[in-house]
C-alpha cells in the first residue's frame, strides 16, 4: 500500500481544504501511511490539531517556504514517503525542490513520485514559467473537472500528464436525514449560497437577481453563508436595493449542515468555478441547486434534472430560475432527490477514494516522468 504526504498551504478554509484534509483521512482510515504539512497559523493547522493524522506545519509560501526546503527535504528522507500529494499551486516549488534534494538518499528510484491536484479554473499561463512547477516537478496532474483539463491542455501541458478525479462529498456525513432538525423551521422560501465572499463568486449579480425575488415572493430570504473581503460592500449593496432583513450575512459555518437543513434552493452564482464543493454538500443534502454556467459547474449539475444551470452573470436568468423552482415545490423537492442520487453515485468519498489510490499505483508502476 503506497504511503503518502500531504501538503496544502493555504491559509483559509475552503473547499480545497475540505478535499486535501478529507482524502488524508479518508487513507489512514484505510491503515495507509500518512502524512499532512500545513502552513503556520492556518484553519489546517487549528484542524489537524484535533484529528489524529501525523502531521506537522512549516512555512510553505513564498520567500519563508523557500528556506523550509531543506527542512522538507530532510522530513522526506526520515519518514520515505511513496507519494507527494500537492493540494495548491503555493507550495508546489518547495516541494518539489525538496523532493529533488532528497531523492538521491530515498530507495524509491527517482525519489518519491508527486502527484498535484489542480482545483482553479483560472487559465494557467502558456508561457514556460507558468508550466514549469508541473514539468519539472510532476508524475501526474489531477484536473477536478474536465473544463480543468481542457485549460491545462490548451496551456500546453501533455495530455499523458493530465488525470481527471472529481472532488468528493462525503454522503454519510451530508445526509438529508441527519439535517431534519438541525436547522430552525421556519415557513419562508429561503435560499442559500456558501462560499468565500469575492468578485469571482457572484455575489453582486445575487443579490441584483434578489431583488426581483423579493419582488414576486415578498417573503423570500436569502441566506448567505461565508466571509471575505467582499462582505462590507456587498452588505452595503443589500441595503442600497432595499432587501434589508431579507438578506442575512451569517459567515462562517463550523457545521454548514445547519444552514443547508433551512434552505429550499442552493444557489451557486459564481462567474468562475473549478467543481464547486458547496453544490455537491447541497447535491448531497438533497437539495436542487441553481448554477451559472462557469466552468464546470454544469459538469455537476444535471440541467432540468438536478437543479437548473443559467448563463453566468445574468441577474434576470438567475431571478427567473429561483423564482421557478421556489414557486413549485414539487419540481424543487424532486430535483434535490436526483441530486443526491447523482452525489452518491459519481462524488462520494470511498468512490474518488478509490480513483485516487488506483492513480498512486498506477505512478508508482511506472518511472518517474519529471525532468
Amino acid at each position: 500500500m503506497p504511503s503518502s504526504l500531504h501538503i496544502d498551504s493555504g491559509p483559509d478554509w475552503g473547499g480545497g481544504q475540505v478535499q486535501s484534509l478529507g482524502l488524508a483521512v479518508a487513507l489512514a482510515h484505510r491503515g495507509e501511511e500518512t502524512w499532512f504539512v500545513a502552513q503556520p497559523g492556518s484553519e489546517l493547522d487549528s484542524r489537524l490539531r484535533d484529528s489524529y493524522l501525523r502531521w506537522e506545519t512549516m512555512p510553505l509560501r513564498g520567500l519563508p517556504g523557500l528556506r523550509s526546503v531543506r527542512h522538507l527535504a530532510r522530513r522526506l528522507t526520515e519518514l520515505q514517503p511513496d507519494i507527494i500529494h500537492i493540494h495548491e499551486s503555493a507550495s508546489h516549488v518547495v516541494a518539489g525542490l525538496a523532493a529533488r534534494m532528497a531523492g538521491h538518499s530515498l530507495p524509491l528510484a527517482g525519489g518519491p513520485r508527486i502527484i498535484a491536484t489542480r482545483r482553479t479554473a483560472a487559465p494557467l499561463r502558456r508561457s514556460w514559467l507558468g508550466r514549469a512547477k508541473y514539468l519539472l516537478w510532476c508524475d501526474r496532474l489531477i484536473c477536478v473537472s474536465e473544463a480543468i483539463r481542457r485549460r491545462c491542455l490548451a496551456a500546453g501541458l501533455p495530455e499523458s500528464l493530465l488525470t481527471v478525479i472529481p472532488d468528493f462529498v462525503d454522503c454519510r456525513h451530508f445526509d438529508p436525514g441527519v439535517g431534519q432538525g438541525l436547522g430552525p423551521a421556519k415557513d419562508v422560501p429561503t435560499l442559500l449560497t456558501v462560499g468565500r465572499l469575492t468578485a469571482s463568486k457572484g455575489h453582486r449579480v445575487l443579490l441584483r437577481a434578489m431583488r426581483e425575488v423579493v419582488r414576486r415572493m415578498p417573503g423570500a430570504r436569502l441566506l448567505i453563508c461565508g466571509t471575505g473581503m467582499d462582505e462590507a460592500a456587498l452588505r452595503r449593496q443589500a441595503h442600497a436595493l432595499g432587501l434589508g432583513d431579507r438578506v442575512e450575512f451569517l459567515g462562517f459555518a463550523p457545521d454548514v449542515r445547519r444552514v443547508l437543513a433551512q434552505a429550499d434552493v442552493f444557489v451557486m452564482p459564481s462567474l468562475s468555478e473549478g467543481l464547486g464543493v458547496a453544490v455537491l454538500e447541497a447535491m448531497a443534502m438533497a437539495k436542487p441547486v441553481v448554477v451559472g454556467d462557469a466552468s464546470n459547474l454544469p459538469g455537476s449539475v444535471v440541467h432540468g434534472q438536478t437543479g437548473l444551470v443559467i448563463r453566468p452573470g445574468r441577474a434576470d436568468a438567475l431571478a427567473g430560475a429561483l423564482i421557478e423552482l421556489l414557486s413549485d415545490p414539487a419540481k424543487a423537492e424532486s430535483m434535490g432527490r436526483a441530486g443526491r442520487e447523482r452525489a452518491l453515485a459519481c462524488f462520494d468519498r470511498p468512490r474518488i477514494v478509490e480513483q485516487v489510490l488506483a492513480l498512486y499505483e498506477e505512478v508508482l508502476a511506472g518511472p518517474p516522468c519529471r525532468a
